[in-house]
């Protein structure tokens, strides 16, 4: 997934939650953690990371 493509998705994911849909924004939370996207809500915003693998 395109950087751009995820910021558009949690762009709606932040509009979503203003709007007290947390069904929609819960998701596209859930769309982005398939895609192997983390996202961590911070008082400055929305950061994300990509998942870390895990060796065993």
């Amino acid at each position: 997934m395109e950087p751009a493509q995820i910021e558009a998705l949690i762009n709606g994911r932040n509009e979503a939650r203003q709007q007290r849909d947390f069904t929609r924004a819960d998701a596209l939370r859930d769309e982005l953690a398939a895609s192997g996207i983390i996202l961590e809500d911070t008082p400055q915003g929305t950061i994300w990371r990509p998942m870390a693998e895990t060796s065993q």
